[in-house]
């Protein structure tokens, strides 16, 4: 049972990162179809535009991250501490 937390993790990961990534090209096939959304926010708010342009560009690290924080939210007992399972 001790490995079974990894496979709860990994999956956590998988699904982040694939629904990062899925968000990241909507946003990219946006900016192909011509509605710059992205470059006209670099354009029009500066440093805060180019800030949310770099976060939109990472976001499938952002995903894989929170998804692993998603199954040690929803999964406390499968991949917590042993210590607090066991004494259940």
């Amino acid at each position: 049972m001790k490995n079974m937390k990894w496979i709860y993790y990994g999956f956590g990961a998988f699904i982040g990162f694939v629904c990062g990534t899925v968000i990241e090209l909507i946003f990219y096939l946006l900016e192909q179809s011509g509605h710059r959304v992205i470059s006209n926010m670099v354009r029009d708010y500066g440093m805060l535009g180019r800030f949310i342009a770099e976060m939109i560009t990472n976001l499938h690290y952002i995903g894989l991250a929170l998804g692993i924080v998603m199954v040690y939210w929803l999964f406390p007992d499968v991949v917590g501490d042993t210590s607090k399972s066991s004494e259940k």
